[in-house]
C-alpha cells in the first residue's frame, strides 16, 4: 500500500493504546509502519535493480525482527537516553508496527515476497488497489474525529479524551473493509470460473482466472482469463451477470528465435520473475513484455523492451518501472 496508508495505521495503533507504552512509542510506530520501504535506497542503481529488491528482503518475515530492532535503537538514540526507556516494551510495540506493513502490502495486486531472500515466491491477495481512497477516508475520519474531540474538550474546559475509541474504530474499519473486499473478490473469481472461453466448438474451462481491484468502485473488478492460446481481459461487476464473450482478447505469441533470444536476456528474466500475468508481444525484431495487472492503469510502467537483430543478437534491452 501507499505510505500514507501505512502511516495512518501506525497513528491509529498509537492512539489505540500502544503509544502509552513509553515516551517515543508513537514515533516508533510511525517509523516502524514505514521502515520496510527502506528498499527505496536501491532505486539510484536503476529501475531493474529496484524491481529486483522492492518488496523483497526488507518486507520478509525474517527481516521484521531486525527492522524492529533498528527502529527501537533509533528511538532510544533520539529520546531514550534522556528519559526512562524500556527496550523490551518498545521493541514489542515496534515489531507490531513493522508487521502491519507487509500485511497491508499483501492486500494489493503488487504483492510481497514474504520469504525473501530464501524464496522468490510472490504472495498477493488482490483485494485493494495500491491507493484506496475509501480506506484513506475511513482512517482519516476516525483520526480526525479523535483530534476534534480533544479540541472541543479543551475549549469547554473538560478533561481531554485520548481518542482511543475512535482509533480502535479506525482499526476495526480497516479490518472490516479488507474483509468485505475479500468477499467481493471471491465473488468476482467465482463468476469468472463459472464460464468456458475460447472459440465456438473449442471452448474450455480457463487455465486460471484473476480479478484485480480498481481505485474507486469496490464492486467493479478487472477480470483476467488465461486460456491455452490467449488471455482475455474484461470488466466484472459483481452486481451483474458476466458475459464471457465480451472483453479484449490477446493471443500468446508463437515461439521464435527472436522471442527466445529476448527471453534469455537478464532484463527479461528479472521481469519474468516479477510478472504474475505476463503479456508478451513480438513486433518484428522487437519484443515487449508487461504484466496484465498494470497494463490498463499504468501503460508506460512495468514495460520490458528487447530489440533483437538478425542472427539472434540482442541490440538493446530496457525496463521502465
Amino acid at each position: 500500500m501507499d505510505n500514507l496508508t501505512h502511516t495512518m495505521v501506525g497513528a491509529m495503533l498509537a492512539r489505540a493504546g500502544l503509544g502509552r507504552v513509553g515516551r517515543g512509542a508513537t514515533l516508533a510506530l510511525l517509523l516502524a509502519a514505514n521502515i520496510p520501504d527502506i528498499d527505496v535506497v536501491t532505486a539510484p542503481w536503476g529501475a531493474l535493480n529496484y524491481l529486483k529488491y522492492h518488496r523483497g528482503p526488507t518486507h520478509s518475515v525474517m527481516a521484521a525482527p531486525l527492522l524492529a530492532l533498528g527502529v527501537t535503537a533509533l528511538v532510544w538514540l533520539l529520546l531514550g537516553r534522556r528519559h526512562e526507556f524500556s527496550w523490551a516494551r518498545m521493541y514489542g510495540v515496534t515489531l507490531v508496527g513493522v508487521a502491519t506493513h507487509p500485511l497491508l502490502d499483501l492486500m494489493n495486486t503488487y504483492g510481497v515476497r514474504l520469504l525473501a531472500p530464501f524464496s522468490p515466491t510472490w504472495y498477493s491477495w488482490d483485494l485493494l488497489h495500491i491507493v484506496d481512497p475509501w480506506l484513506w477516508a475511513g482512517m482519516a475520519g476516525c483520526l480526525g474525529a479523535g483530534f476534534l474531540g480533544r479540541l472541543i474538550s479543551g475549549e469547554i474546559g473538560a478533561a481531554p479524551g485520548s481518542g482511543r475509541g475512535w482509533a480502535v474504530a479506525g482499526l476495526v474499519f480497516v479490518a472490516a473493509w479488507c474483509g468485505g473486499r475479500a468477499v467481493l473478490h471471491a465473488r468476482a473469481i467465482e463468476m469468472l470460473e463459472a464460464h468456458v472461453y475460447g472459440y465456438e466448438g473449442a471452448k474450455r474451462a480457463p487455465l486460471r482466472v484473476a480479478a484485480f481491484p480498481g481505485p474507486a468502485n469496490p464492486l467493479a473488478w478487472k477480470g483476467l482469463v488465461e486460456g491455452e492460446e490467449f488471455y482475455q481481459v474484461m470488466a466484472v461487476d459483481v452486481r451483474e451477470p458476466l458475459d464471457p464473450t465480451r472483453g479484449e482478447t490477446q493471443f500468446k505469441p508463437e515461439r521464435s528465435s527472436v522471442l527466445e533470444a529476448a527471453l534469455a536476456t537478464r532484463t527479461a528474466r528479472e521481469f519474468a520473475a516479477f510478472a504474475r500475468y505476463p503479456w508478451v508481444r513480438v513486433e518484428g525484431n522487437r519484443v515487449v513484455m508487461t504484466d496484465f495487472r498494470f497494463v490498463r492503469e499504468r501503460q508506460s510502467a512495468f514495460v520490458c523492451v528487447v530489440e533483437v537483430e538478425e542472427g539472434g543478437r540482442v541490440v538493446e534491452e530496457s525496463f521502465r518501472f
